[in-house]
């Protein structure tokens, strides 16, 4: 019996620690300077996050929101997971860079044009909670004037700043997180009741209502940023969910009720930031409403702005219906977009997850059988990884513009080349400071197959273009393009 040993031990169970344990981690280049990655979702077993800081590229994960409460555990607590954090990340902060999430509180009390009021001064009615189902104000239901004082704002700064200060105090912090989602909604969400408040409706004027509440949002968040900023001012990055170009810009008449214009957000990130989850709110890789096609759209925006450089929200989807195979996206094709993604300008992504897998992050599974969301962050640490080695791509060069217009935003360019393949798509970079070229080549549906591609100074170039996204270093030479895979 014997022969059976190998089967039984392929078949054994693990827990997601011991499994990447057993994993050969990326290999980073010596010396790069991308930032770590992150993650949002429930909080992970403390060896699985102390795994992926040590050999995956990310963060140590140091809990949920950061409240006052956390933190006195972290530091009262020397048992605690996030007493450990504290300590590894103050020992060794380059192998265990620490990534925070901003508490999400928010003040309850205050003068009255904190809320919107109707005519007669009465405080209106709504939905005032987030999606995660924080409620800011129980008893009332009421909703955030745009017009809210700057101290209101501050104040809600503090809450997410005197937590993280305490903190910062014991060891440094990496990267903070803040998931938005709270005080002043976009349009589409509170418009309504704004309209019967005199007040608003006043300070709005002649605006429309994307402008108005766009720099009304962007004023409130900058408040909170800068208090964030202040409380750690030696992070690699603050990030806000979401504060980038616009994925949905211009791509029907009712876009504007559910973004904020970014030229009011740019203050209020250190890097502009969108999400790109698998088939929400998107037909996944290919269809009218491709993934890519998202990227691009507000790409183009953050360009325009001088901040082509961004953080990506991605998630290669989660369990909604019946058929996890609709709802899960294909691996190695999610690597490949991934790779498509870097090429356009991103440093460094989360990998969310938003369903509670049966038994927690924690349960064990069968070694040959590892869970979507774990095999989803292994792709975002080899993509990562991969682009470390093409990091001077990524700062020293710029991301081409193609010969045609976006799809959706015809007062902007593709920002990729045309195949004749409607599901082959090649993005291009070049160094500003020397003749060569760096192309992606991704196939969103199909085999991989052979594509071509007209880049100017380069000619017709030959290329592979491959579901994990094939990646080629272009010069010239003798008055052709020189063509080689990375």
């Amino acid at each position: 019996m014997l022969f059976l040993l190998p089967l039984l031990l392929a078949a054994a169970d693990t827990t997601p620690g011991e499994w990447l344990k057993q994993q050969t981690p990326p290999v980073f280049r010596a010396g790069q300077a991308l930032p770590p990655l992150t993650r949002y979702g429930w909080v992970l077993p403390m060896d699985a996050r102390i795994e992926l800081a040590e050999r995956w590229g990310y963060c140590l994960e140091f809990s949920g929101y950061v409240t006052p409460q956390v933190v006195d555990k972290a530091l009262g607590d020397p048992k605690s997971d996030e007493a450990k954090c504290v300590e590894l990340a103050a020992k060794d902060p380059r192998r265990y860079p620490l990534a925070v999430i901003c508490s999400r509180e928010l003040p309850t009390t205050g003068p009255p044009e904190m809320w919107t009021r109707d005519a007669q001064g009465k405080f209106l009615s709504a939905e005032a909670k987030s999606y995660d189902g924080t409620v800011w104000d129980a008893k009332m239901r009421t909703v955030y004037s745009p017009e809210a004082p700057d101290d209101i704002w501050r104040q809600a700064g503090e809450f997410r700043a005197a937590p993280l200060r305490r903190l910062r105090e014991k060891c440094p912090i990496a990267i903070v997180l803040n998931g938005g989602e709270y005080g002043l909604g976009v349009s589409g969400f509170a418009r309504k009741v704004w309209e019967l408040d005199p007040a608003v409706v006043k300070a709005k004027g002649q605006r429309t209502w994307f402008d108005y509440i766009s720099e009304r949002k962007g004023r409130a968040e900058t408040l909170i940023a800068d208090a964030v900023r202040a409380a750690v001012p030696d992070r690699q990055l603050y990030i806000y969910y979401t504060a980038g170009g616009g994925t949905h810009r211009n791509r029907w008449g009712g876009w504007a009720e559910w973004e904020y214009g970014y030229e009011w957000m740019k203050p209020v990130s250190d890097l502009p930031t969108a999400e790109f989850y698998y088939r929400h709110f998107n037909s996944g890789f290919t269809g009218d409403m491709d993934l890519l096609t998202f990227v691009l759209n507000a790409k183009g925006r953050e360009i325009a702005a001088g901040r082509p450089l961004s953080f990506s929200w991605v998630c290669a989807g989660w369990p909604r219906g019946k058929d996890e195979a609709v709802d899960l996206a294909d691996i190695e094709r999610w690597s490949g977009f991934l790779s498509c993604l870097y090429a356009a300008g991103t440093v460094t992504a989360n990998a969310g997850y938003y369903a509670y897998p049966k038994g927690g992050f924690a349960v064990k599974f069968p070694a040959d059988q590892p869970p979507h969301w774990l095999r989803q962050m292994v792709a975002t640490a080899r993509v990562h990884a991969r682009f470390s080695h093409l990091e001077a791509w990524l700062r020293q060069g710029d991301l081409l513009p193609g010969p045609d217009k976006h799809r959706w935003s015809k007062d902007q360019p593709a920002y990729q080349f045309p195949t004749g393949d409607k599901t082959a798509h090649v993005l291009v970079r070049k160094l500003r400071d020397r003749p060569e070229w760096l192309l992606c080549a991704w196939t969103a549906d199909g085999p991989d197959r052979d594509v071509t591609v007209t880049v100017p100074e380069l000619g017709p170039v030959p290329v592979r273009a491959t579901a994990g996204a094939g990646v080629y270093r272009a010069v010239v030479k003798d008055g052709k393009a020189l063509v080689t895979a990375l």
